[in-house]
């Protein structure tokens, strides 16, 4: 499903029936710009992870995530469920572990300690051999000499959290873009969503010219890297990877895929529903994106408090002929656990309850909310600032 396809005609036409304005170049959903830049056929699922279908973008900030956010994203998830990295380093594929080398740290625990040392693929004699530090070996409490050491397992890591993260996120904002054009980008949650990429954009890939490498061959610096998931831990309640029982339970069209179906969970208090969850699938990974699609206290409590929530769904789609939402009323329950505590025990709470938090806390005001803070009343775009 791509309604707004790519032609530039079609999207400033859109645009303008959206705001009543004309769009000189192309407005971009998530810079919120209208710039003379060169401009692509970008995928919304990327398409190392299978994704087909496109929508116009520019250039600069396809290229931009693609290479910091979902480069690596992509490999975490290949290797993670398709082929783990470790079979391709015994397999000795030299151009595989020449790749691998590059994208996870490999490293050796040395018997009877709690150390690891570092490793790296190396050409030995014309061949990629793996090579193990032992700088530092010196260092390591009972360790006197190099030859006393006893090299035990092999691991290799990659911290792919907040690259898994943004790229599940821009997914579901550039599949609301091409489902429902500027009409989604200029209500409240696209310009929320819009908000948290944009930060990811400003703070991380435009200060970088190659912005997923600081030298050929090695991937940002750390420091970077900790600022990064600094920065995006503070989201990692909005998405969360699906269990395979989970994926199981879905409809036919929700395992597809909210980018290629338009069909998502609606989420409900009453006979009002005020946020969503897109299904994300990539590669083999299915995902859960949860959003506010309205900025009164309960919006708010899944900007604040998404995590360990007691949610009442039901199944939803955009029906690109009726040019709306078609909702069946809700029918389920489902708890959206805490991405940053594992196996928390809380008890989960509803979404008034959630919502009655935030209203006491005070911080939809400090946020600078306009308007009315009671339950049912929508708040003005500015509301979603972060």
């Amino acid at each position: 499903m791509n309604l707004l396809g790519t032609n530039i005609q079609h999207i400033r036409a859109d645009y303008k029936s959206a705001t009543g304005k004309s769009c000189q170049h192309f407005f971009c959903p998530i810079l919120h710009v209208d710039e003379n830049v060169p401009l692509t056929k970008g995928h919304i699922v990327p398409e190392s992870l299978g994704g087909k279908s496109r929508v116009l973008q520019r250039a600069d900030v396809d290229n931009g995530f693609g290479s910091f956010f979902e480069a690596e994203a992509a490999d975490a998830i290949r290797h993670g469920l398709d082929h783990h990295p470790l079979r391709t380093v015994l397999d000795g594929d030299p151009e595989a572990m020449k790749k691998i080398a590059r994208r996870f740290r490999l490293r050796v625990h040395l018997e009877g300690t709690d150390e690891f040392l570092d490793a790296s693929i190396r050409n030995i004699d014309g061949k990629p051999a793996l090579q193990v530090s032992t700088e530092k070996l010196s260092e390591v409490p009972g360790q006197r000499t190099n030859s006393d050491a006893r090299m035990g397992l092999l691991t290799l890591d990659l911290d792919a959290r907040s690259s898994i993260l943004v790229t599940a996120l821009r997914t579901s904002h550039l599949s609301w873009f091409s489902i429902c054009g500027y009409r989604y980008v200029f209500d409240n949650e696209g310009i929320l969503v819009a908000t948290v990429l944009r930060g990811f954009y400003e703070d991380f890939i435009r200060p970088r010219h190659r912005p997923h490498r600081t030298k050929k061959g090695s991937l940002i610096s750390q420091q970077v890297k900790d600022e990064v998931n600094e920065h995006c831990f503070q989201f990692a309640n909005f998405i969360r990877p699906l269990q395979k029982p989970e994926v199981e339970r879905l409809s036919d069209e929700l395992r597809r895929g909210t980018p290629d179906t338009g069909c998502f969970i609606a989420l409900w208090d009453g006979p009002l529903w005020y946020g969503r969850i897109s299904i994300v699938k990539l590669g083999n990974q299915h995902f859960g994106v949860m959003t506010p699609t309205i900025t009164d206290a309960r919006g708010w409590a899944l900007l604040d408090l998404a995590a360990n929530l007691e949610l009442e769904t039901s199944f939803a789609r955009f029906d690109p002929n009726e040019g709306g939402y078609c909702l069946d009323p809700p029918n389920q329950r489902t708890i959206w656990p805490n991405a940053q505590i594992e196996n928390d025990s809380t008890p989960a709470i509803s979404i008034r309850q959630a919502a009655q938090i935030v209203l006491e806390s005070g911080r939809m005001n400090r946020a600078g909310a306009a308007g009315s803070t009671s339950p049912g009343h929508a708040f003005t775009p500015n509301a979603t600032s972060m």
